[in-house]
């Protein structure tokens, strides 16, 4: 459906070890900072974002997607899409016989962080839905990439990529043989250099907060050496 003003969108984290902010954290737990994240790529892409928990039954989350699609323009879920994992909540929700309503599709893309991936439409409005990893940074790579395109398309509004540019490496990076790499980095003032970050995890939200870039490998490139060129993302 195209959306009538700012999209109004759904942000959804998956996951029984999931704690909101603030409250006791006891072991087997973490903090939920995903829909925090999301939710603020989301406004800051012209949308309203409104967050939502949900655990790892597939039946709960399955009525959880459809009640939201009747009241959201575009759904986004993270976690539970891990090609195989044992918690692979929303895979099971969407692809389980009580979809019926859903029309989806699962894949894995070459690129790190971000490879598995999902979307389609769900509910008798069918309505769109993108579903992320759940690590962070893969989240927030992944709502760069594939997100933030259909917000501009919601809004009737052709796709803005992100500025990109080329500038000179600081530092080695590395990267697997066969994905393209999206690694945190900070560009200079002047543009002409960036600076890889140390913590490339896809856990690790500590260098994705100092990064204002994503450095850009190739994916027949392993490794490229300070002083090469390469694409350089800007982040907004």
């Amino acid at each position: 459906m195209l959306a009538r003003g700012a999209p109004r969108v759904a942000v959804i984290a998956t996951g029984n070890e999931l704690s909101e902010p603030g409250s006791p954290l006891v072991p087997g737990r973490i903090w939920e900072s995903n829909t925090y994240m999301l939710a603020a790529a989301v406004r800051q892409a012209g949308g309203v974002a409104t967050r939502y928990r949900a655990g790892d039954d597939p039946h709960t989350v399955l009525a959880l997607l459809d009640e939201l699609s009747a009241e959201a323009d575009l759904l986004v879920t993270s976690g539970g899409v891990s090609m195989g994992g044992e918690y692979d909540v929303v895979k099971a929700a969407l692809s389980g016989s009580g979809a019926a309503a859903a029309d989806m599709s699962f894949g894995k893309v070459a690129m790190q962080p971000g490879m598995p991936q999902g979307f389609g439409v769900v509910g008798q409005a069918r309505t769109p839905i993108l579903t992320l990893p759940g690590n962070p940074v893969s989240a927030f790579v992944s709502f760069c990439l594939f997100v933030r395109p259909a917000l501009a398309a919601l809004q009737g509004m052709a796709p803005r990529p992100l500025p990109s540019r080329r500038a000179e490496l600081t530092g080695r990076v590395s990267s697997p043989a066969g994905r393209r790499s999206f690694l945190r980095g900070v560009i200079a003032p002047d543009g002409t250099t960036v600076t890889p970050l140390t913590g490339q995890g896809s856990h690790q939200l500590g260098a994705l907060a100092q990064a204002n870039a994503l450095i850009v490998v190739p994916e027949p490139v392993t490794a490229m050496e300070a002083g090469e060129a390469a694409d350089v993302i800007s982040l907004p």
